[in-house]
Parts: structure tokens; C-alpha cells; sequence
């Protein structure tokens, strides 16, 4: 069993959808990231934590780790810590998986 196996297991089925689409662009734009659950969340890094998917009741949140200090033209990414951000999503069409590959390499060159 993977760990997206596992994870899918833990998580309302109304979410699937969402996040195996998240997590095939993660891992079809970064195969280097290792996968792993840390903290109950969906977790993908290498050295460090690049991002994770963490679920909601009413939708799911793409996690940059360092995404305070990601260049972001189209300001997507929420969050006022000193260094997380996310980006919200309720369903797969609000995805733009060009900008998340974006975001994802300069998560990962962090």
C-alpha cells in the first residue's frame, strides 16, 4: 500500500478526487520528493519539507513549507506566518497545475 493509499483511507471520500490529482502533480513535475505522513498530512520532500496536502472539511489546502519567500505573481498563496502558505482549493477545476509546478521547483530550490 502507498503512502497516498494510506492517506486516502484517513480522509472523507468527497476529497479523493482532489487530492490524487494534487499528488500526481507533485509527483509527475517532481519524482525526486519523497512522500510521507507527518503531522496526519500528506507530506512531500527530499532533505526538507517542500509541501504537504492537508484536508478540510469543505476543502483542501496545498502547503508550501516556505511559502512566505516563494515569488507568487498571481497571489494564490494565503497564510500570514513567518513562513507557511497555502493555496485552497474545492475543487480539481480551480487547479492550475502549470502555476503549482511553478510553485512546487521553487519550493523545492528553497
Amino acid at each position: 500500500m502507498t503512502i497516498l493509499d494510506q492517506y486516502l483511507k484517513t480522509i472523507p471520500a468527497s476529497h479523493h478526487e482532489l487530492v490524487q490529482f494534487l499528488d500526481s502533480v507533485i509527483t509527475g513535475a517532481a519524482p525526486m520528493l519523497t512522500s510521507s505522513l507527518k503531522w496526519s498530512n500528506l507530506t512531500y520532500g527530499a532533505s526538507k519539507n517542500a509541501c504537504a496536502i492537508v484536508t478540510h472539511k469543505n476543502h483542501v489546502n496545498l502547503q508550501f513549507f516556505q511559502g512566505a519567500h516563494l515569488n507568487d505573481p498571481q497571489s494564490l498563496l494565503m497564510g500570514t506566518g513567518k513562513d507557511m502558505r497555502h493555496i485552497k482549493y474545492a475543487s480539481v477545476d480551480e487547479i492550475d497545475a502549470e502555476y503549482v509546478i511553478i510553485l512546487l521547483h521553487q519550493a523545492i530550490s528553497r
